[in-house]
């Protein structure tokens, strides 16, 4: 009878036999074999995980690009695109041949009920999208526009306060007046960071269930050794990703006790009602979502909705304090455009053409997502910008190594937001049509406008009564890392009341 010993060896030298026969088959034999990349990354995940859990994923990807070209092997299943076309081809389809969202890389929240995110299902994720629309029309911000206003309104006077004792930490009151407006629009009452001075503790959680996500990932790479990575995830990421949903649920049953009447992005999901039992529906004609769906929900729309534009507007002012040029193009125009601060409204900042501009060029060299969303593509295989993809294949086009790619941008590091106003001529080939940093199609971010909205109402009241710069020591903020968002870092700029020309009044 063999010995333990010689189990032991056994094992792996088949183990070793697999390992040479998988490497073989990858790089040989796979039908992704045609495809440029690194020969080790064919041939593992672990390269690309260990990318992605060091937070340097995005670099290492723009880097991928420029060696390899529009297309890169990163996986042995996995393929990244970099072209505006791939855009289109992945995410903007519909139907039968629309690409889908695979499991491993969109898990459910703790509670296990799919939300907007992380539905497979494309009727369940359109019914769900059906009933929290009604929140995110044009005549739903216009309703909402008062109570935006009034955490805006709160910031100025935030900054207006602390402007003359030093430097200010422009991140946590961007984090701090979204983060309340968010907890307002979907919970009906707001975080109190602005009212009391502090970021809620939340904030913090909220990253840390991000940052729990991408180990998550990462360890269901792994099928097979899932139940043993698992274990070695920190349990105290866990336990405070926990905490974050069940704040979030309890927000939520508060929210639901006020009714269907309060103009917010609740409202039209609740005035239908709900089913208290997941997956048990009403007998009226309208669907309903239960209430393990709102808690989902609700998990990722304040996610979504806030740490995404606060971010945004975070990198717009780091970019601007270091372009002088386009500061003062922009203040020029803001200042233009208002006689006076009760002018800036949504609709009044949506004419701006050059705010418009320095937006889109922020979300193109630093989006809020930075990496990309992975896609599986339809039964049979599908082409994606030219390349066949055979089925079973996990693709995306990634967002910041594209945004940033010399074959899509002249300049592709430099903050000049005319290559969006055609003013330019440098700029004539662009790839404009290569940037969406709120994603498309059908499963493109819900809540766009009312990004746009907030963004542009905070720029134009911010440099309408302020001058600002750049503390000293900060050149490099931007070098962060990314685990789906960007791990920001303080950003202290120094803040100055503009004097601004008021005509005095005539008796």
């Amino acid at each position: 009878m063999p010995s333990l010993s010689q189990f032991i060896v056994a094992g792996l030298v088949i183990a070793l036999l697999y390992r040479i026969w998988r490497t073989f088959y990858c790089i040989c034999l796979s039908p992704l074999r045609s495809y440029p990349g690194p020969k080790l990354w064919a041939c593992s995940r672990f390269p690309l995980q260990s990318a992605l859990i060091g937070g340097r994923g995005h670099l290492r990807m723009l880097e991928l690009h420029k060696q390899y070209g529009p297309v890169v092997r990163i996986a042995p299943d996995t393929l990244a695109f970099f072209t505006g076309q791939s855009f289109l081809d992945i995410y903007q389809r519909t139907g039968s041949r629309a690409f889908k969202k695979n499991r491993i890389h969109y898990t459910p929240p703790p509670n296990g009920v799919d939300n907007l995110v992380t539905a497979l299902d494309d009727q369940n994720h359109a019914r769900q999208r059906k009933l929290w629309a009604p929140g995110f029309t044009g005549e739903a911000l216009k309703m909402q526009e008062p109570l935006v206003m009034h955490y805006v309104d709160a910031l100025m006077q935030r900054l207006d306060t602390l402007s003359s004792s030093g430097p200010v930490s422009i991140n946590d009151w961007f984090n701090s007046t979204i983060f309340d407006i968010a907890g307002a629009l979907i919970f009906g009452e707001d975080f109190a960071c602005l009212s009391e001075g502090r970021l809620h503790p939340w904030i913090g959680l909220l990253f840390i269930s991000i940052k729990t996500l991408v180990y998550t990932f990462a360890v269901k790479s792994y099928p097979e050794l899932e139940w043993l990575l698992m274990k070695m995830v920190p349990r105290s990421l866990l336990r405070k990703q926990m905490h974050h949903f069940n704040l979030t649920a309890a927000k939520v049953d508060r929210r639901i006790a006020m009714g269907a009447e309060k103009p917010d992005l609740m409202s039209g999901v609740l005035k239908n009602g709900f089913s208290e039992k997941h997956g048990q529906k009403r007998p009226q004609k309208e669907d309903v979502l239960s209430r393990d769906e709102l808690h989902a929900n609700a998990y990722i729309v304040l996610i979504a909705g806030a740490e995404t534009t606060a971010t945004a507007l975070c990198g717009i002012v780091f970019f601007l304090c270091n372009s002088p040029i386009a500061m003062q193009t922009l203040v020029s125009e803001v200042h233009s455009a208002f006689a006076s601060e009760g002018d800036i409204t949504f609709q009044s900042t949506s004419k701006l053409s050059y705010l418009n501009a320095v937006i889109e060029e922020g979300l193109r060299l630093y989006p809020p997502v930075a990496s990309g969303l992975s896609r599986l593509p339809p039964p049979g295989g599908a082409y994606v910008d030219g390349h066949f993809v055979p089925e079973g294949t996990n693709v995306y086009t990634h967002h910041y190594a594209t945004y940033r790619s010399p074959s899509n941008f002249t300049l592709p590091d430099d903050f000049i937001p005319e290559r969006w106003l055609g003013t330019d001529k440098r700029f004539a080939n662009d790839k404009l049509d290569a940037v969406h940093a709120f994603s498309l199609g059908p499963r493109g971010c819900i809540g766009k406008n009312l990004a746009y909205a907030e963004m542009r109402l905070v720029l134009a009241k911010l440099f309408f009564l302020f001058t600002i710069q750049l503390t000293p020591g900060f050149d490099n903020w931007i070098d962060q890392n990314v685990y789906f968002f960007w791990e920001k870092r303080n950003l202290p700029v120094n803040l100055r009341q503009r004097v601004l020309d008021i005509p005095s009044s005539q008796n």
